[in-house]
């Protein structure tokens, strides 16, 4: 796949184009890959029994379940990596000359979910998430994050640290975070903001794989921290 990319100017332009017009022209190979994400799309919808409209009810039901599938479909039909996927070009690509209408129907006409915000592109937010939660298997993956909300797609996506994301560290605090009983999730809200921004502030003079017990111990610490606090 040769991925194509597109710039700010020419992403707000092209959308503005489309806001006014709602055309959509895709060429060639982008033609099969608009149909997958249409099908995705779709599917999604039917798993969680609603229509387009009600997507605002269920949008982080949403979100995860359509998120695992472009990131199956990108990663493995498409041969998607992560250097590609740290690209915003591409992303804006995907947004605004692929799939627009599918954005708008999520996000309606905010520039930000298009192109204007690169940590906050949705396309991009949601392949991220699943990567960067990813625990080996779609169900697993799905097991682990079923309870969380869109709060947590945002803590986890744009805390990417001065060396990007670490992303064995971060799967295994999405492991431990999915561990935690519903109860104190809801009695703490913030709580898995609290262990992103600790995480941020340790990391910057400590190594979480060369810590006792690794990486599995190193998380397991940081939720600790919070739990002596009360």
């Amino acid at each position: 796949m040769n991925w194509k990319k597109l710039n700010k100017s020419a992403s707000e332009e092209q959308l503005n184009s489309y806001l006014i017009n709602r055309r959509i022209e895709c060429e060639g190979q982008y033609n099969q890959l608009r149909d997958d994400f249409l099908e995705a799309f779709n599917d999604t919808l039917s798993l969680l029994n609603i229509d387009r409209n009600e997507i605002q009810n269920k949008v982080y039901l949403f979100d995860l379940h359509f998120g695992i599938k472009i990131y199956s479909l990108l990663t493995d039909k498409y041969q998607f990596t992560a250097r590609q996927a740290s690209e915003d070009g591409i992303w804006r690509f995907l947004s605004i000359s692929v799939v627009p209408d599918l954005v708008n129907v999520r996000w309606g006409d905010n520039p930000s979910r298009y192109w204007k915000e690169p940590r906050r592109i949705w396309l991009k937010t949601l392949w991220w998430y699943i990567f960067l939660s990813w625990q080996g298997s779609i169900k697993s993956t799905i097991e682990v994050l079923e309870g969380n909300t869109t709060d947590e797609i945002v803590q986890l996506v744009e805390r990417s640290g001065r060396s990007g994301y670490r992303v064995e560290l971060y799967r295994q605090i999405m492991r431990h975070y999915s561990t935690l009983d519903v109860d104190k999730r809801k009695r703490s809200s913030d709580i898995f903001r609290k262990i992103m921004k600790l995480n941020t502030a340790r990391t910057r003079v400590v190594e979480p794989s060369l810590s006792a017990g690794g990486v599995t111990e190193y998380v397991k610490e940081l939720f600790l921290y919070f739990d002596s606090k009360k």
